[in-house]
């Protein structure tokens, strides 16, 4: 799936996962469900591939070498892009998704570099002898976006968070399902 006009993922709290909705040029839009397990492993999945993406390409002068150098890039790079990008308009509320009545819920997902044109995410649903599958082409830009977009929806989650202040003191995993929830919009044009 190309021309993606916006993007937007959000935490819910109900489901406890993350939502990723696209919007395409053509007005069409695509719903994906992310559980944590594959949110946590993919946004540094998106880091390291992203920096390897950054790195080739072809308005740097040369590669760079060390990895400080190469994360310096990087960072620089997805931080003019985050300047130059539009999380002000609302994302639009479009009607029979491409993917059916529900998400697609990921259950497994390749990332591939594509020379230097982006990134590739292979996403698959497979739940018993069904399965669906979906294909996103990410630019540079769009990955920039989408890498924010999931860091802070995996913030609000407080799924890290969780990890480590819900341990009780004999070192068992004691979920606070009363915390406090709020709006997490958040949208890419």
């Amino acid at each position: 799936m190309t021309n993606i006009h916006q993007i937007s993922i959000d935490h819910d709290p109900l489901e406890d996962r993350v939502l990723v909705r696209m919007n395409t040029q053509n007005k069409e839009l695509v719903e994906v469900w992310l559980t944590r397990k594959i949110s946590l492993q993919l946004l540094p999945a998106l880091e390291k591939l992203n920096v390897e993406l950054l790195n080739r390409q072809k308005d740097i002068n040369r590669p760079l070498n060390d990895e400080h150098s190469k994360l310096h890039m990087a960072d620089l790079i997805h931080q003019q892009t985050l300047e130059n990008s539009n999380f002000s308009t609302p994302f639009e509320q479009l009607k029979d998704p491409l993917t059916g009545p529900r998400p697609l819920l990921v259950t497994n997902l390749q990332a591939t570099l594509l020379d230097n044109a982006g990134l590739k995410l292979d996403l698959s649903e497979k739940i018993k002898d069904n399965e669906r599958m979906l294909e996103l082409t990410l630019d540079k830009d769009l990955l920039q976006g989408f890498k924010h977009l999931l860091f802070k929806a995996i913030e609000i989650s407080e799924w890290k968070l969780a990890l480590d202040s819900n341990l009780g003191q004999d070192g068992s995993y004691t979920p606070d399902l009363l915390a406090a929830w709020t709006s997490n919009s958040g949208y890419l044009n």
